[in-house]
């Protein structure tokens, strides 16, 4: 079987060990740097040390800090790791593991780029963050850390669920938490059999012509469209085409028009959960994983550097990608991480690599490797084939 290629933490300096070493207060105490690179095992597989590394007087530092602070402020969006319900879970599931009573004020929130926009000038003037964790995506993660906006944490020298170092980059500034896999969502009662789409290429087929949507942002083939993938030119070519193959754009998460018939797929969707929440409720539509288009979107959590309760923050991260905060995520949002054990998602993804499928991961070392602002003008590019057509 195919495995992803390397997955790597990036970076200009090593860990600067924190946990334990300051007072309690300041625990989680910010630096600069980023990590080396390191490779990363196939979906599913365990991931590095046990919990016996965080024992000890180091977790407790972070403990006894986040009980005097006695409060968390979150602000993310309600799409995001399941909403109000999942955070009231997560806290209660952190609160109980370590005896805590931390109180916790979540307020559904503005999109990823302003809320780290926000934060990042929340910074600058020497504000408080208006969140004590932010959610996002390599690029956005990337910006923080541009912006010295992120604070930098030793997780493996503490936290007992972060014990493998492919989960964490930017010198800690980055938690890996969920992994999205685009894919073609398509209509199961329409599509069946040998009509279902396998490859980007099949969708061009004539016999999809006018069934097809697509989305206004050209999700996915942005990253396609970076040297190691596709290259730019048949990024390009191939949307050109797809342009008049499809009958309209949708947005990810509107999978109800694909329920309904007015598209019988989507070329490309943001992830699987949309299909798998759908198909929970009895709805007809299904997923495939392209074999010439695998792509692997790592989103982060992280603790700005102007957080006003940086260890409870701290906590609250290393519960969301235990094992039981990956249950609570997947159960209400349908959504984990493929490479931390247990993962509902990882076999999607190997049943998908021994179809051929060749994953690439889309994560920060992805961006840092590649020119952002030209991927940013070939990604306009591909969004002005795509809306010209609609």
């Amino acid at each position: 079987m195919t495995h992803p290629p390397a997955h790597t933490a990036i970076g200009r300096r090593a860990f600067l060990a924190t946990a334990g070493a300051l007072a309690a207060g300041a625990v989680l105490a910010g630096c600069g740097g980023q990590a080396a690179p390191s490779g990363a095992p196939a979906a599913g597989a365990a991931s590095g040390a046990g919990a016996s590394r965080a024992t000890g007087a180091s977790l407790q530092a972070v403990v006894d800090a986040a009980r005097k602070e006695g409060q968390l402020t979150l602000t993310w969006s309600e799409t995001s790791v399941g909403g109000a319900p999942a955070v009231d879970r997560y806290v209660k599931g952190f609160n109980a593991l370590h005896g805590l009573n931390i109180n916790v004020q979540f307020t559904p929130g503005p999109s990823v780029p302003d809320m780290v926009a926000k934060i990042i000038q929340e910074a600058q003037a020497g504000h408080p963050a208006s969140s004590d964790v932010i959610i996002g995506g390599p690029d956005q993660l990337l910006s923080m850390s541009a912006a010295s906006a992120l604070r930098q944490v030793d997780w493996t020298a503490w936290a007992p669920n972060i014990q493998n170092p492919k989960l964490v980059t930017l010198d800690g500034g980055a938690v890996e938490i969920f992994t999205n896999t685009p894919c073609l969502t398509y209509n199961s009662a329409k599509l069946t059999g040998a009509e279902v789409p396998k490859t980007l290429d099949d969708v061009l087929k004539p016999q999809y012509r006018g069934r097809v949507a697509s989305t206004p942002y050209a999700q996915g083939f942005g990253d396609l469209a970076s040297p190691e993938l596709w290259g730019e030119q048949r990024t390009l070519d191939y949307v050109g085409k797809l342009s008049q193959q499809i009958a309209g754009l949708m947005r990810c998460g509107e999978t109800a028009r694909i329920v309904s018939g007015e598209f019988d797929m989507l070329a490309l969707d943001c992830g699987t959960e949309e299909v798998t929440k759908t198909q929970a409720k009895g709805g007809p539509v299904d997923f495939v994983i392209p074999t010439d288009a695998g792509l692997l979107d790592m989103h982060y959590m992280g603790v700005p550097s102007n957080a006003a309760h940086p260890n409870a923050a701290g906590l609250f991260i290393d519960f969301i990608v235990s094992r039981a905060g990956q249950d609570i995520m997947f159960e209400l949002a349908h959504n984990d991480h493929y490479l931390i054990p247990g993962s509902k998602t990882a076999p999607a993804i190997q049943k998908f690599q021994a179809a051929g499928a060749v994953f690439h991961v889309i994560d920060v070392a992805h961006y840092q490797r590649n020119d952002v602002q030209q991927m940013n003008k070939v990604r306009a590019k591909l969004q002005n084939l795509l809306t010209k057509k609609a």
